[in-house]
């Protein structure tokens, strides 16, 4: 029984971790952490931040058109930068406008 107490804590107690603070931003193990500024927005949250169904996000990825969505193909997935999403809004907004 005195073998189970006098067993080694792991090596990271006792540590802080920074990794989810907002104060922790840039570089790990070579890969860009994600900032706030410039992120990533699956299709099911453009979907809500437009309050569009998701099949429309969908049907905006495929359209060869002005109307297309400024979106980034990863393999199988998309992703949006908000800050993109919502200058598409503002373009849209400005090319309906009636004189």
């Amino acid at each position: 029984m005195e073998r189970m107490s006098e067993r080694p804590q792991p090596a990271s107690y006792g540590v802080e971790d920074h990794s989810e603070s907002n104060a922790f931003r840039g570089k790990r193990n070579g890969a860009t952490v994600e900032r706030d500024n410039e992120k990533l927005l699956t299709i099911q949250q453009v979907a809500e931040l437009l309050h569009v169904p998701v099949s429309w996000v969908y049907g905006r990825t495929r359209k060869r058109s002005i109307e297309r969505l400024p979106g980034i193909r990863l393999g199988k997935y998309w992703r949006f930068r908000e800050e993109e999403i919502h200058a598409w809004v503002e373009s849209q907004r400005a090319g309906h406008r009636v004189a």
